[in-house]
């Protein structure tokens, strides 16, 4: 979990959005308190990321680990709070549960620099109920997505051009159109829907039966890859926490038995003590577990109330509990977009290019914050946007805001918008 947030966007985005206008942020569900009462400065934000860093860090080596997963936990919610005030809410919230299930969780007996308990190998109950609540909140991930595509949709969702529409878009978002074009052949994206619903809504039992669960890895490895190769949607901060459905003490006692340290070749007084030794350290962590279990009932049991309650509703727009995101409705071949037009004291008018880069890309970020705009923006978040994210036009007297419909259908890329209409105007 540590490294996963690390190598995440979540501390970076969270300094950038902290240091935009306060006019740009907008609070999804479970954030207006935060937003009315915390102080969002691009300054403190910055030293919690360093504090965060450091205590992922910690927690990476094992070194007080479980102070520093409470850290992290903390700094994770801080800056993943910031980070979702663009607008659209970004889906990585897993990686925030899990630190704190961790956090209440006897996560540093073993492998850890200053372990407390005897190898990864032994037996203890005491891993047990953080391990269900995880497990748990991973099969919620999926379950409820999958739940709310057949209860919109029906089997029209994967059996219609719904996917193909799908794919359209995200071709569109990203500028391409690939060598192999998929889209020629319906039945490998029908079959792939298929799948979809099926793995979704079998979560729950591939993730949670122990014979299953290897299953519901690899199926659910192959899920997110294929969704990154046709849907270019990469999720390995997901697919990442895969780790808590092996069970490695299989392989632990293979690997000592290749090496001959589980041979029993030594003395008999030596097996004796041996045993007496793990007898005691079973014991100790079976006195453990129980009086560590209610943290963990009180921790695992919040998030799974919080996960189950927003999986039901399909609440999606919001944090540090959401659905995750469904796709369940059946999209069209028209796409939003913002055009933003800047008109001179002559009349004459100039588009104003935003949220892209040098080579026109545009990023899965900056699209949802441009279609937040474009479907909802104020006027003052609009100018806010403009005067901090757009090529300004020094020479501007008015500048007008136009909510577009683009076509995704690779055939007429480029062609003119199918509606336009404008949603504000501001003097710059």
């Amino acid at each position: 979990m540590p490294a996963l947030i690390l190598a995440g966007p979540t501390l970076r985005e969270g300094v950038r959005i902290a240091a935009l206008a306060p006019a740009l942020r907008v609070a999804p569900e479970g954030l207006a308190w935060f937003a009315a009462t915390v102080p969002i400065r691009a300054d403190v934000a910055l030293v919690v990321e360093l504090v965060t860093a450091f205590a992922a860090l910690l927690a990476i080596v094992g070194v007080r680990a479980r102070p520093a997963l409470a850290v992290l936990t903390l700094g994770t919610f801080y800056l993943g709070a910031i980070a979702q005030m663009t607008g659209q809410v970004w889906h990585d919230m897993h990686l925030l549960w899990f630190a704190a299930l961790l956090t209440a969780s006897p996560c540093d007996r073993a492998l850890a620099f200053d372990a407390r308990a005897q190898p990864a190998g032994q037996m203890g109950t005491a891993y047990a109920l953080p391990l269900l609540c995880a497990r748990l909140l991973l099969a919620a991930v999926y379950f409820f997505p999958g739940f709310h595509k057949l209860h919109t949709s029906g089997l029209a969702w994967a059996l219609s051009d719904n996917l193909q529409n799908q794919l359209y878009w995200k071709w569109a978002e990203h500028g391409l159109v690939p060598s192999f074009r998929i889209d020629h052949h319906p039945w490998m994206l029908q079959a792939g829907g298929l799948g979809v619903l099926a793995f979704e809504l079998a979560a729950p039992v591939l993730f949670l039966v122990p014979r299953l669960r290897v299953w519901g890895a690899m199926l659910g490895i192959l899920f997110h890859l294929s969704t990154q190769a046709v849907f270019l949607i990469p999720f390995l901060s997901l697919w990442g926490c895969y780790a808590m459905l092996f069970d490695m003490r299989g392989v632990e006692r293979r690997v000592a038995r290749w090496s001959g340290s589980g041979s029993g070749s030594g003395s008999g007084s030596g097996s004796e003590s041996e045993s007496e030794s793990e007898s005691e350290s079973e014991s100790e962590s079976e006195s453990e577990s129980g009086s560590g279990s209610g943290s963990v009932i009180g921790v695992g049991g919040l998030l799974l109330l919080g996960a189950i309650v927003q999986g039901i509703r399909g609440q999606m727009q919001a944090y540090p509990f959401a659905c995750y995101p469904t796709f369940e409705y059946r999209v069209g071949t028209a796409m939003p977009d913002l055009r933003i037009v800047a008109v001179h004291a002559d009349g004459s008018e100039r588009d104003i290019l935003h949220a892209r880069d040098r080579n026109g890309y545009r990023t899965q970020r900056q699209w949802g914050t441009v279609w937040s705009l474009a479907l909802h923006g104020t006027p003052e978040r609009l100018r806010a946007y403009y005067l901090q994210n757009a090529r300004v036009d020094p020479a501007a007297v008015r500048v007008r805001f136009e909510r577009e419909f683009v076509s995704v259908r690779p055939e007429e890329r480029g062609a003119p918008p199918l509606k336009s209409e404008e949603i504000a105007a501001i003097t710059p």
